[in-house]
């Protein structure tokens, strides 16, 4: 997780304001819809409006401007020396190699006061030897240095600190990044793309490297040594590369850089000042290895079904042990493999408790070092719509890779044994840059076919394939000319599944690819921005799989009023595209974009990458003023406007919004912001999930967030959203985010979260019924549903040194749905329902729980049995980590996790309970930790070698 200052950024994004940075950061800007011409003359306004909102006289002095443009070759350089002599990394620059260095002092404020000399003094001097470059660094300080101990990558960032960005192929492309605060906490940063311009972040990195800090009476200093081997550059004898330095004065809210870029500028590497000096410097060794062991313990609290005899693959104690090795290997100075043998890919960190009632998936973030360690080389398209109208879909969703089996036992199985995750065989990447200039990306994984175990009630063995043996393919390459301005790539995944007479063959596509093209050009100074994108997919496999694909959630192609679609049971392929343009102003006070996308019925990618609707055309815009420096009442302050619109390939318009909302940052430091939005009734495709087109009602939403003082011990945000509907529905959230620094090596952080849902047509079924005639032959069954949910998510971490942490993380979640009276949908392109027992029919609950429904009395229409979909789910996740890095590059995890679990629902046999469903804090919590806890313990070393 990157929450250091962005390291690429024209601007100090430091987390240290993150309301100063959020309120300066540039929105897209452009027309759309009904909107176009209002919206149209305000762009030729903000296109005339100088880029910085300063009168001419008052305008920062910004080296390398001539004449109004920028010019890299007149950059400000930084000199690097090499070394006379040795240098000790103990956080002193004192030895005498130091003082032949040309010190770096033009460091120049980007907050508060924009241009204006850094209040305090900053030297920084560069040296560099055979093996590694070094940086030096002494930071006076008349003041309190605030120092804060952290693991590495660890959050926060309520600390001074100093950052260097370096970009070692100066081809304004990858951006190694490497921070330090006063206490010796680190952060490592990986970025590619070249897209550092306003809310640009990075990947964890996690090289080898050295550093060292120390607290002073006149300030603080630190040294850092930077290998080589850790770095990618030309084979140039000699070097030129780009350099950004970061300073942040936490206390004073102040942040300074070298070289100065106005904060409303498109910055990025492109805008970095020249390192030169670098003359015969070698990758050093190429080989790094990583074994490791891990072993496991799981007491299991295992559920008994009451089959009269013992389950045969687990008795609640078990325990597991394996090894495996990464390596990585450095092929030149610039490419570079990664690859993994029995990798060991569990997550340390644990996913949040979620109650999705939707007919689509969760997204959930990649935590695993291999996967997210280079990503960015993966990265496709640049903008695209960013509204709920839709988002442009990911091709690379690693977790797919390594995930769930997606197959299932027989429902007679009383006992099974199924690997909560398909085994990685192996795994690797190559990642560099071509001496021609192409960035490129390959990786392959290989998961092995994973087959579960079960018994029946007579105890008669079976085994089942859960998952078959997969291969995943993802290449990428992308190339910059013209300084980065313009930049192109292409991208290809494929996934292959030995599906053929396995027990998923007709739930699992048998192969799957897709390809793409993306181009991007920035002009006037990268003030302007036009990006395009463009992928097809093609998935083939049995024809009940792609009957399934067909049918599924992001199409519909089921739907019997959509003449635009065919559902073809038959079909052994599905092919689809998705396509893109965008248009942004991306620099100055006014800023912007328009996006159109188009995505067909038949694309499909979530066999590697990640999407949730198809069949969409969509039009996104968005419009923003920023101010980013002080006035008499505000700090700085944003506005932005966002009018959204969307049709499906038949011309429906099926979402509009029109919203805005406003952030400011007041003179004491703390931060307002307040948002409405308006959606009027449109066409609805998605919600009889299948069945024929509905509407949706009217809707205002809004919210209100307040933050405090980020600069004191006691920090505290506040959030309130809400929404209402014309049909009478509601939501209200409310979340509040403590976090308390008693101590420099102490952080406590505390989110309690209270929901209230009030929903008029939750979807619950459908049933075939010929004499369903206005509904096309199909009954589609809703209700009302009054969900509330409650959590506390609770982090401790306790940090000894930057090597040694131990983080304690929990989370009570709490969840009741209480679903209302059935009803079912009346007529097409209608928001209407029709309540069984009063408008339409009779419904009585059975003994079970169910509810037993005929649709029209004494007519023809045959009766129908509906479950009971009350629920209440309590759970307590939670876990204890201990990290300690015990040598240079080599770490050991000690890891607890504790979960219990408490579902309750009435689709069983006691479908009569009548607290389910109803929320009552007290029973709830009580339920909660009277549930049996499953224990997992787990030790994993690693031994990091440099042969």
């Amino acid at each position: 997780m990157t929450v250091l200052p962005s390291p690429i950024r024209g601007g100090t994004t430091s987390p240290i304001c993150s309301a100063a940075f959020a309120a300066r950061r540039p929105r897209r800007w452009v027309p759309r819809g009904s909107y176009f011409a209002l919206v149209a003359v305000l762009a030729l306004v903000a296109g005339a409006v100088p880029v910085a909102a300063q009168a001419p006289g008052q305008q920062p002095e910004v080296q390398g401007i001539v004449d109004g443009e920028y010019r890299h070759e007149l950059a400000p350089t930084a000199q690097a020396t090499r070394a006379v002599g040795p240098i000790d990394i103990d956080g002193r620059p004192d030895e005498a190699t130091w003082s032949v260095a040309t010190p770096i002092t033009d460091f120049r404020q980007e907050r508060p006061f924009e241009g204006e000399p850094g209040t305090r003094r900053s030297e920084v001097r560069i040296l560099y030897d055979d093996d590694a470059i070094y940086i030096g660094a002494m930071f006076y300080d008349d003041g309190f240095v605030t120092g804060r101990l952290q693991r590495r990558d660890g959050g926060g960032g309520d600390f001074d600190f100093m950052g260097v960005s370096l970009d070692s192929f100066h081809d304004h492309e990858t951006v190694f990044t490497f921070f330090v605060n006063p206490a010796g906490s680190y952060q490592d940063v990986l970025q590619g793309g070249g897209r550092g311009g306003p809310g640009g972040a990075g990947v964890a990195w996690n090289p080898i490297w050295s550093r060292a800090t120390e607290i002073r009476d006149d300030g603080w200093s630190a040294e850092m040594r930077i290998p080589f081997s850790q770095l990618r550059f030309s084979p140039d004898d000699e070097q030129v590369w780009g350099i950004r330095i970061q300073r942040g004065i936490y206390r004073l809210q102040e942040g300074v850089v070298f070289p100065f870029v106005p904060v409303l500028d498109r910055g990025g590497p492109s805008r970095f000042g020249h390192l030169e000096g670098l003359e015969g410097i070698e990758p050093g060794r190429s080989l790094e290895l990583l074994p490791y062991v891990t072993a496991r313990g799981e007491y299991l609290n295992l559920p008994d079904p009451g089959a009269g005899f013992a389950n045969p693959y687990r008795d609640g104690s078990d325990h597991f042990a394996d090894v495996g090795l990464d390596l990585k290997y450095r092929l030149t100075s610039n490419i570079t493999l990664d690859a993994t043998i029995n990798p060991d890919f569990g997550q340390v960190e644990l996913d949040p408790s979620v109650i999705n009632l939707t007919a689509f998936e969760t997204l959930f973030t990649e935590v695993r070092p291999f996967f997210i360690e280079g990503a960015d080389i993966f990265d496709f398209g640049e903008g695209g719509p960013a509204g709920r109208a839709g988002r442009p879909p990911q091709l690379l969703y690693s977790r797919r890779i390594g995930r769930a089996p997606q197959g299932g036992v027989p429902s007679n199985a009383v006992f099974s044994e199924v690997d909560e995750a398909a085994t990685i065989l192996g795994a690797a990447k190559v990642t560099g840059r071509t001496a021609s200039g192409w960035s490129l990306g390959l990786l392959e994984a290989v998961t092995g076919r994973e087959t579960a175990r079960f018994v029946d009630a007579s105890e008669v063995p079976g085994d089942a394939v859960v998952e078959p043996t997969t291969n995943y393919v993802i290449g990428r390459a992308r190339r910059q000319i013209g300084g980065g301005e313009t930049r192109f790539g292409l991208i290809g995944t494929a996934v292959n599944r030995a599906v053929s007479g396995t027990d998923v063959e007709d739930g699992l596509h048998s192969d799957a690819y897709s390809g793409g093209l993306d181009f991007a050009h920035e002009w006037a100074n990268r003030t302007y921005r036009l990006s395009t994108a463009f992928t097809g997919s093609y998935v083939q496999g049995s024809a009940a799989s792609i009957a399934r694909s067909q049918a599924s959630s992001r199409r519909y192609y089921q739907r019997p009023d959509a003449d635009h679609l065919e559902f073809d049971p038959g079909a052994t392929d599905l092919a689809g595209y998705y396509a893109m343009v965008d248009v942004a102003k991306q620099s100055g006070s006014f800023g912007g974009n328009v996006a159109f996308a188009a995505s067909s019925p038949g694309y499909e990618v979530n066999d590697l990458g990640f999407q949730t609707l198809t069949d969409r055309l969509i039009l996104d815009t968005n419009l923003s003023f920023n101010e980013p420096n002080p006035g008499p009442v505000f700090r700085n302050w944003r506005i932005n406007a966002s009018p959204d619109v969307s049709w499906n390939y038949a011309g429906d318009r099926v979402y509009t919004e029109l919203s805005g909302n406003a952030n400011v940052q007041w003179l004491n430091y703390w931060a307002t912001g307040v948002g409405f939005g308006y959606s009027p009734a449109v066409n609805d495709d998605r919600l009889n999930r299948g069945g024929p087109m509905a509407r949706t009602p009217g809707t205002l939403n809004g919210f209100v967030n307040v933050g405090s003082d980020n600069r004191r011990a006691l920090v505290a945000r506040a959030n309130y959203s809400w929404s209402t509907d014309e049909s009478g529905g509601s939501s209200h959230n409310i979340g509040v985010d403590v976090t308390a620094n008693p101590t420099d090596w102490i952080r406590l952080e505390i989110g309690p979260f209270v929901s209230f849902q009030d929903r008029t047509a939750q979807y619950v079924a459908s049933v075939a019924d010929p004499f369903a005639v206005q509904t096309f032959g199909r009954r589609y069954i809703f209700a009302d549903l009054e969900q509330t949910t409650v959590s506390l998510s609770t982090r401790l971490n306790i940090t000894l040194t930057p090597d040694l942490s131990l983080q304690l993380y929990a989370e009570p979640f709490i969840a009741s749905g209480d679903y209302g009276a059935l009803k079912e949908f009346e007529q097409p392109r209608r928001f209407d329902f029709l309540r069984y027992g009063e408008d339409i029919g009779t419904i009585s609950q059975q003994p079970n729980g169910s509810y037993t429904v005929d649709p029209d009395g004494l007519g023809l229409a045959a009766q129908f049995t509906v479950p009971n979909r009350d629920f209440s789910y309590r759970s307590l996740l939670g876990n204890a980590v201990i990290r300690w890095e015990w040598r240079e590059g080599s770490t050991m995890y000690l890891v607890w996790q504790q979960r219990r679990i408490n579902a309750v629902s009435n689709l069983g046999p006691n479908g009569t309970d009548t607290w389910v469903g109803n929320f009552d804090l007290g029973r709830d919590v009580g339920d909660m930790f009277g549930t049996p806890a499953d224990n997992i313990f787990a030790i994993k070393i690693n031994y990091w070698l440099n042969p």
